[in-house]
């Protein structure tokens, strides 16, 4: 692991790409609905595994928000309980997986609200 970046699991059987353990506040929407709250907890050029109270079924077409990034499109794959996995209908560019997953943490500024009392 690098310094800066989160856990990488390896490409398992079965997937075409590496994972990274990820803990991102997203959203959730079906075209033309209401939004619902998600945890992505692992996320890849080629789709994501998130938690959320949203009734999800296999083949359901959904959109993934997350900070920094436009909506992106994508397919429920699976779903356990509150957990699902999902595709992206255009992979996720390598770019883009990077800056999402990259840890960059600063000190906050100092003062950044005036003087403290």
């Amino acid at each position: 692991m690098h310094k800066g970046q989160l856990a990488v699991l390896p490409a398992a059987e079965g997937r075409r790409t590496e994972r990274r353990m990820v803990n991102l506040a997203a959203s959730l929407r079906e075209p033309g609905a209401s939004v619902a709250d998600a945890e992505v907890r692992n996320l890849s050029t080629d789709g994501f595994m998130a938690e959320c109270d949203m009734p999800l079924e296999p083949g359901q077409s959904l959109f993934l928000k997350m900070p920094g990034v436009e909506a992106l499109s994508c397919t429920v794959a699976w779903v356990d309980g509150g957990k699902a996995g999902f595709e992206f209908t255009s992979p996720l560019h390598q770019a883009t997986l990077d800056q999402l997953t990259t840890v960059t943490r600063k000190a906050p500024p100092r003062n950044h609200f005036g003087p403290r009392r």
